[in-house]
């Protein structure tokens, strides 16, 4: 079995500069860095992970709480995290809660239980129990797309979602739409509230003041958006633009629209928020306002990265969303 020893001896190096290259340290150079991981892959050198954990007082887990493993957001999300974590010799040890308090709960737990040396979380439920369960967190956490409550002292890394979907309705004004709706997911989500909140600020600013009949709160399916759009509709017979706060209430508002021969922009535009895989179908093609998630997840990971290493404090960021113009506008 090749040790450590046997790469510094190969490179005439010492064993300590191969052990700061194999684990990051900011000291070596990269030229040092790419020699020692060629040695690395050339002689088949697998580090003891056991002994380095004892050594080093870590389990080199990270726990990844997501509320619901099926929401396409997520895979790109987590396709970045795991990217960073895994070349820094990380596993992401996934909690998928599927929006319930008790798995969340049972998953923050298990941050104690198995050591892990960090998390990631997306809460759906954030009680005063799940509270002083973080404040009690011996370790670096970060909250993915969600802000952070009053009594924490945890960052996070969001998307500014009241300034995307600003730009979503003024782009719906700007081609002349005046009587627009909106499709939100539920009464209990940040993430929605603050989309609606840039909605109606937005078309305020305009002189327009949308009624009760031009809002719906829907869900987060697809099939919840084609319900939804026929509720709306049904009240709305002269609406010419529909503001859904994610691309699957979108893409089944659409289906609604296109089942009912109601020709879509032209009668009725639509544009989704998210910039899933799915709105860039060529049968879909829905404008949206993107989200940079995978970017989300590398930056999620070297922030902790740097917390479990106290290179750095916490400290929050908020990101932008893009419009991507497509033909349902």
């Amino acid at each position: 079995m090749v040790t450590i020893k046997d790469i510094a001896k190969h490179l005439n190096i010492s064993v300590s500069t191969v052990s700061r290259a194999l684990n990051n340290h900011s000291d070596i150079n990269e030229m040092t860095k790419e020699k020692v991981l060629k040695a690395v892959g050339e002689m088949k050198y697998r580090p003891n992970t056991i002994a380095r954990s004892l050594i080093q007082n870590k389990t080199y887990t990270v726990g990844l709480m997501v509320p619901d493993i099926a929401d396409p957001f997520f895979s790109n999300v987590a396709l970045g995290i795991e990217e960073v974590l895994s070349a820094q010799g990380y596993q992401v040890v996934y909690g998928n809660t599927s929006r319930n308090k008790a798995k969340e709960k049972k998953f923050i737990e298990s941050v104690f239980d198995r050591k892990m040396d960090g998390i990631l979380l997306t809460p759906d439920n954030l009680d005063e129990d799940i509270i002083s369960m973080l404040r009690n967190l011996k370790v670096p956490a970060l909250f993915l797309r969600r802000r952070t409550p009053n009594g924490l002292n945890i960052p996070y890394i969001d998307v500014d979602h009241y300034e995307g979907a600003c730009k979503a309705v003024e782009h719906l004004l700007s081609k002349g739409h005046r009587n627009i709706c909106f499709m939100g997911m539920t009464e209990d989500s940040f993430i929605s509230n603050e989309r609606l909140r840039g909605f109606m600020e937005t078309m305020h600013k305009h002189g327009i003041y949308p009624n009760d009949n031009q809002i719906v709160i829907a869900g987060r399916t697809i099939e919840s958006g084609k319900l939804a759009m026929e509720k709306l509709y049904k009240k709305n017979k002269n609406m010419t633009a529909l503001f859904a706060s994610n691309d699957l209430l979108g893409i089944g508002a659409l289906e609604w629209l296109s089942k009912n021969n109601i020709d879509v922009p032209n009668e009725v535009s639509v544009i989704g928020f998210d910039n899933l895989e799915l709105s860039e179908l060529y049968w879909i093609q829905m404008t949206t306002m993107a989200q940079p998630r995978e970017m989300m997840g590398k930056m999620a990971a070297e922030k902790l990265l740097k917390m479990m290493d106290n290179s750095e404090k916490g400290k929050s960021i908020l990101l932008h969303a893009e419009l991507i113009r497509r033909q349902t506008c």
